[in-house]
């Protein structure tokens, strides 16, 4: 069952100017030292990193601006479904000057184990601030529940590890550039992430601008029916997209979409992976065309796929 009374509502426009603090910093949430993010004058953005616009500078669905046509929509009490980035050529770089807007494209209801399920499907154009180009656009889904899925899913109290101060989360480093001809299969390899920790889910709500206290308050997360607060999902589809970035160049990004499948705790032990699906073709050239995951005890908790053009001479 579909509702179309709020299909095609649009927030107003917004400014996002690209900035390469803010993409060091989004880079480092994402256990990442690369270069392209950390030294480059130029920086590229990582693939997720336009979630962030939303929070920082923009306007969504769930903390539209008062008085917007936004504002009149009822989007409380939502989780992320599926989350989706696509770029129309190389990604923004420091220095860019976009202009965005966002606007809801679908809203319809379902019935799941978790009781009615009501959805909303928004769409946010990135166009270059100078000329209109279309650059990037950013389609997150948006779930609402009877019942918060993560009720259920959550046991006892896990024990809480912690960084000591000076302690850098840098796994991601690991991955390096790939330097020989890809096959359907291939992959950079697993990366495996030690015990999640408030320090690291603080660190990427900073980045990102989701600051939504039931990600880093106990007495929050209690009130919305949980034992304790939880990871934010995109965190982790960050960095996936990251992860595939290290492999392929950050520069050949052209699309992650991620889906969210359960829900992630203080304490997690979390590995990531990938592997080369097959190969596409864009009027730029081949692509590569990626299956990734985030594991817990080998189980998905996320899975994404990604869309990179061929590393050139591979």
């Amino acid at each position: 069952m579909s509702n179309d009374s709020i299909i095609g509502v649009r927030g107003p426009a917004f400014e996002v100017p690209i900035e390469r603090g803010a993409i060091r910093q989004f880079a480092r949430s994402l256990y990442s030292s690369h270069p392209a993010w950390m030294e480059a004058r130029d920086a590229v953005v990582p693939p997720t990193f336009l979630v962030m616009a939303g929070y920082h500078w923009g306007y969504i669905l769930e903390r539209p601006p008062a008085g917007s046509a936004l504002a009149a929509i009822d989007a409380r009490g939502t989780t992320d479904g599926e989350q989706s980035f696509e770029f129309f050529g190389p990604p923004p770089r420091a220095g860019d000057s976009l202009v965005a807007s966002t606007e809801v494209v679908d809203h319809f209801f379902k019935h799941g184990r978790s009781g009615k399920l009501e959805f909303f499907v928004v769409k946010t154009d990135f166009r270059d601030a100078s000329d209109g180009r279309l650059v990037a656009r950013w389609m997150p889904t948006s779930i609402r529940t009877d019942r918060h899925p993560g009720r259920a899913a959550a046991g006892t109290a896990r024990e809480r590890p912690w960084l000591q101060r000076g302690e850098a989360r840098l796994e991601l480093d690991q991955i390096h550039a790939a330097k020989t001809t890809l096959g359907i299969g291939d992959s950079p390899g697993e990366v495996a992430v030690p015990g999640l920790t408030l320090t690291e889910m603080i660190r990427y709500q900073c980045a990102s601008g989701e600051d939504s206290p039931g990600h880093h308050d106990t007495l929050a997360a209690r009130a919305e029916g949980l034992p304790e607060f939880v990871s934010v999902g995109m965190h982790h589809a960050g960095v996936l997209g990251a992860y595939a970035a290290h492999w392929l160049g950050p520069e050949n990004v052209r699309a992650i979409r991620a889906r969210f499948l359960s829900t992630i705790w203080p304490g997690d032990v979390l590995t990531y992976a990938g592997r080369v699906r097959g190969f596409g073709e864009r009027e730029e050239g081949r692509t590569v065309e990626l299956d990734l995951e985030c594991l817990r005890d080998g189980v998905a908790v996320v899975r994404a796929q990604g869309t990179f053009m061929r590393p050139k001479g591979l």
